[in-house]
């Protein structure tokens, strides 16, 4: 960073801390005494108990719930008394896929996604203002290019780009982040030139002289262009993951399943355990690594405390197919042969895409992985790559039988009815992201066809045939906001407001992101359902969100607990303010 940089971050960061700490710098975060019974409000104990009156909790552990009095029996007279003020408490929220330092880095970025602009001149006109804005980066991100959302958005070229930034490096990358734009600056100080091998999985585009057009197509290789960013400071990695491990919290989860250590760092285990395994993080962490981060991983997590929050390494992510809406979904049959699929995605007439895995090599990873006891969490969105996945499961579970151990189909957007049927039989858990229809719905007809778009994304049919059925919002691929992905499956209305598929009650919507959730993370012993001898783990909403849901009106989070102690997310404390000086002084002499 040149001295004129250094000094512009670090008078931007001492002006946001002195402008938004105010009073803040001389409080720690909030506690509250070992005993406190929760009252005056709705108590959704998403167990046998039903709707209880009130909850008293000893030493972070649920002691007793039901009539008022009994519990008040049940507690010390002195029991402090939290007033719900005619709100409602739930488990805490449990969001079991999410990427947690990417989506720390991408809040970052100049965000152009079409739920913020609708037309190709004002994201145009957004990635030429974040390019000229300064910043502690020497490159210009833009997040959220949304080609299957908008409609005449067509690709940006090499040409606009480089347009627009002809020096700095510049990257625009899509809102599910398997394809991104580059312009030359990036690609040169990524290394990738028109003789860089495509990755077995994705692609770098070539025009029909072979020069590169900047369009790079999926994850491995956005990875390699993504790799040519220079690294933030340890400092200040830790100050946005912990700021975005706030942000779960203020939306009312307790706990994330961490699918894959994604985002730019020199060490993204070292920099989620900054966080994780802090006094008092925001929220309880469970992992999941790539296979060869597995070994490191394990033994640090083993040895974490779970008193404050769970710490817990629980196996391993693969990719078996790519992004429907790239083009990379392995499909049973091909896509839809449409304008859309032809001038926007590129894609041939008869299009099927590769799987991802090779299926020796995967068998092999994944009897492994059932020896050592670890779960598999499978992203696989087409019906090739769910078949590719229940066949491993099947021959490791068949090679080394362990029936407390079970595996995880992630996305799942074409699952069938009978491999929900194969894969409940074989004791394994099945992850949706329902923002596919609230963002993609509109589209599903012209990238699959009628038939398809109509069972896409089938969480019905899977709560239905008794699967343990889990929702999630794959951040920083969606927003960060529980209630809408709650909301999604009950009403499953797409951007033009029409509806899709069969939906869910609001009750089960909640069962899906708690109970269920800690199921599909082993956890259901721990969290998931307000019971006697579990944590308390808890979410208060102002109104019912099970009311709220049904109704299509909003509830709002007022405030969470882990193990029995209030989660600080203020924007400004002093525990945050003195990351945000590490974070400047990280960059400063990085």
């Amino acid at each position: 960073m040149t001295h004129p940089a250094r000094f512009a971050f670090l008078t931007f960061v001492v002006g946001l801390v002195l402008c938004g700490a105010g009073i803040a710098v001389f409080t720690g975060s909030p506690s509250a005494p070992d005993a406190l019974v929760f009252h005056n409000g709705t108590i959704r104990t998403v167990s046998g108990a039903g709707t209880v009156e009130a909850l008293y909790i000893q030493d972070g552990r649920i002691a007793a719930i039901g009539d008022l009095d009994e519990v008040l029996a049940a507690a010390p007279r002195s029991v402090r008394r939290i007033n719900l003020e005619g709100g409602t408490l739930t488990p805490g929220l449990i969001e079991p896929h999410t990427h947690p330092l990417a989506a720390a880095l991408l809040a970052t970025a100049t965000d152009i996604s079409g739920r913020t602009y609708q037309t190709r001149e004002a994201i145009m006109t957004a990635i030429a203002e974040g390019a000229a804005q300064g910043g502690p980066s020497p490159w210009a991100i833009s997040f959220g290019w949304d080609p299957v959302m908008l409609d005449d958005l067509h690709p940006p070229s090499l040409a606009e780009l480089d347009a627009l930034s002809p020096d700095k490096p510049l990257v625009v990358l899509t809102q599910m982040m398997h394809e991104a734009f580059a312009n030359s600056a990036a690609l040169e100080a990524s290394g990738i030139t028109a003789a860089t091998p495509d990755p077995h999985d994705g692609f770098f585009e070539r025009d029909e002289t072979g020069a590169l057009t900047g369009r790079v197509v999926e994850v491995t290789a956005v990875r390699l262009l993504m790799s040519g960013i220079p690294q933030a400071s340890e400092a200040a990695l830790t100050f946005l993951l912990d700021g975005a491990y706030d942000e779960y919290a203020a939306a009312g989860y307790t706990t994330i399943g961490v699918a894959s250590l994604v985002g730019r760092a020199r060490d993204p285990l070292t920099t989620l355990m900054s966080v994780s395994h802090a006094d008092r993080p925001a929220i309880n962490t469970i992992l999941y690594t790539a296979p060869d981060q597995a070994g490191r991983a394990a033994p640090l997590f083993a040895g974490a405390a779970q008193t404050d929050a769970l710490r817990r390494f629980n196996g391993i992510k693969v990719w078996l197919d790519g992004s429907p809406f790239v083009g990379g979904a392995a499909t049973a049959e091909p896509y839809a042969d449409t304008p859309l699929t032809r001038d926007v995605l590129g894609l041939e007439p008869g299009w099927l895409a590769p799987l991802a895995a090779e299926r020796e090599a995967l068998f092999s990873l994944v009897e492994r992985a059932q020896r050592a006891g670890q779960q598999v969490a499978f992203h696989a969105q087409g019906e090739r790559a769910i078949a590719l996945a229940l066949d491993a499961i099947e021959a490791a579970r068949g090679a080394s039988p362990d029936p407390d151990l079970h595996h995880r189909l992630e996305h799942l957007a074409l699952i069938t009815p009978e491999q929900i049927t194969r894969a409940r039989s074989l004791n394994v858990s099945l992850g949706f992201f329902p923002d596919h229809i609230g963002n993609y719905g509109h589209r599903l007809d012209a990238l699959f066809g009628p038939e398809r778009a109509t069972r896409y994304m089938p969480i019905a049919e899977a709560v239905r045939q008794g699967a343990v059925t889990t929702i999630h919002g794959d951040h920083p691929a969606s927003t960060i906001d529980a209630f809408r992905v709650m909301a999604l499956p009950v009403h499953r209305l797409t951007l033009d407001e029409s509806p899709l598929g069969q939906p869910v009650s609001g009750e089960t919507a909640l069962i899906l992101m708690t109970l269920n959730a800690a199921r599909q993370l082993q956890l259901d012993d721990e969290i998931g359902s307000l019971e006697v001898g579990k944590r308390a783990d808890l979410t208060w909403f102002d109104t019912d969100p099970v009311t709220a849901i049904e109704a299509g009106t909003d509830a709002a989070v007022r405030g969470t607990w882990l193990a029995g102690q209030p989660v600080d997310t203020r924007d400004w404390s002093r525990d945050r303010i003195g990351l945000a000086i590490k974070a400047a002084w990280g960059q400063l002499t990085r």
